[in-house]
């Protein structure tokens, strides 16, 4: 006798479900880092729960926690946020009757303060970058002078820009499918942009391409991540890309732009995550208060 559909999903195995889940999410549009994350815990979840989903229970997911009670608060935090996501989509899809995760008591954390390294670090890890590696020293320069992401840098077309003079801007779809458009407005760049855009002669495609081989292929995250990580131990900085970001952030606040233009120009979707790099130097702090006071005495 053929099985019924209910019976089917009644047998369902937890790794089958995670496939359908994963697969889901590809669909979606998620990032391929969030994708590659939720994989990682799902899989690590998986190897110590029920094989059936529908055994999963509070006490398999408590015993998961005691499993990385190890690991900073941060971690486990993203592990049960995978968890809470993939449960609650069983539920949405009649695989589950009831969310487990439910019952269970989430990890707090404190926010993490973002961290920039300063002007001065970051022109010092530039500057070992190689004349001949024109790439390298336009992509970092971006990303610094900008604020970008690294996906959105990589994820940068020659059609994207617009060069016309003393306008220069950037258009871009970032984070959660949201365009942007980004002024361009820092001398240097805007000089190392024009001046790899001539010698490479793109005229369309992809900005930053990988050159093994000859193939011009898209020029990959792990790559890039690797090269900068090499730079920085030539100078002996430590400094992730993504300090890069908030190095350009944290310049941003401490020279008195507002944080609604902050917000825009790095893609947050929520004034919350801009508040994070608000707080200023004490020397911008006084200069601001000083500057209020002089226009209190003159009217």
């Amino acid at each position: 006798m053929q099985t019924r559909p209910k019976e089917m999903e009644a047998c369902a195995t937890l790794q089958e479900c995670v496939d359908r889940f994963l697969g889901d999410m590809n669909r979606a549009n998620h990032s391929p880092n969030t994708q590659r994350a939720y994989k990682t815990d799902l899989a690590q979840f998986a190897a110590l729960a029920p094989v059936c989903l529908r055994e999963v229970s509070t006490d398999a997911l408590r015993a998961f926690g005691q499993s990385i009670e190890s690991l900073a608060p941060a971690t486990r935090a993203r592990k049960q946020a995978s968890l809470a996501s993939f449960l609650s989509w069983a539920c949405r899809q009649d695989l589950l009757t009831a969310n487990p995760m439910d019952r269970i008591e989430r990890v707090r954390r404190e926010p993490p303060l973002p961290r920039g390294v300063g002007r001065q670090t970051v022109e010092k890890i530039l500057g070992v970058i190689e004349a001949n590696e024109e790439r390298d020293r336009l992509l970092f320069r971006l990303i610094f002078e900008t604020g970008l992401r690294i996906s959105e840098a990589l994820g940068v077309h020659v059609e994207d820009l617009d060069l016309a003079m003393d306008n220069e801007r950037l258009t871009l779809t970032g984070k959660g499918g949201k365009q942007r458009t980004i002024l361009l407005d820092d001398p240097r760049l805007l000089r190392q942009l024009r001046s790899y855009l001539k010698k490479m002669g793109y005229r369309n495609g992809p900005l930053f391409r990988a050159q093994k081989n000859g193939r011009g292929g898209p020029l990959r995250y792990q790559s890039v991540q690797e090269r900068w990580a090499g730079y920085c131990r030539r100078v002996g900085v430590e400094c992730t890309l993504h300090e890069l970001r908030h190095t350009h952030a944290t310049e941003l606040v401490n020279d008195g732009v507002s944080l609604a233009t902050i917000r825009k120009r790095l893609g947050h979707r929520n004034l919350q995550t801009t508040l994070r790099y608000a707080e200023q130097s004490d020397a911008a702090a006084d200069a601001e208060v000083r500057a209020w006071r002089r226009r209190r005495l003159e009217h």
